[in-house]
């Protein structure tokens, strides 16, 4: 068996879908003429290219099915069944847009929930001053004159009803 090529992307491993990546598996050791890449666990026949030194794969759009390890091997067109060792790994993450980080819109909703909660509370102080007021104010009306029956005079008269007649 040869040694193993080399096997790098284009950008970083975490990918969202319908973005483009490409691999590159090269060997600056050994000049091979045709490089296959492969997907780990897959019984899908994997992807050649020939006559390019180093091989770049194109993959995508992407979607989820793309998520995985891939390797590479290099090899000789005169010798189709000695492959080399394969590369290190290169895993590839497609991450679905529903699983976003939902920080920011949390921050916002929890703001509004505050402002809201703020209102709700703003408004019931009032109601408790109003009606403070009104018991006040009626407490206060009791105390000042009113029309009442003396008992010792006969008639209606307009005083505050004394304690003792005299």
């Amino acid at each position: 068996l040869y040694g193993k090529p080399s096997l790098s992307a284009d950008r970083g491993p975490v990918l969202m879908p319908g973005e483009n990546i490409s691999v590159t598996c090269s060997s600056a050791h050994i000049p091979f003429d045709r490089f296959s890449l492969a997907k780990e666990g897959e019984l899908s026949l994997p992807q050649h290219q020939s006559g390019e030194h180093p091989a770049n794969f194109s993959l995508g759009p992407v979607d989820l099915n793309v998520s995985g390890s891939y390797r590479c091997y290099g090899w000789y067109n005169r010798s189709p069944y000695l492959w080399s060792f394969p590369s290190n790994a290169l895993e590839l993450v497609v991450t679905d847009s529903i699983n976003r980080d939902y920080t920011m819109q949390n921050l916002i909703r929890m703001a509004v929930a505050g402002l809201v909660l703020v209102a709700l509370l703003a408004i019931v102080v009032e109601n408790w001053h109003s009606h403070k007021a009104l018991n006040k104010e009626a407490s206060a009306d009791m105390a000042e004159p009113s029309w009442s029956h003396q008992m010792c005079q006969p008639g209606w008269t307009f005083a505050q009803t004394p304690s003792v007649c005299k």
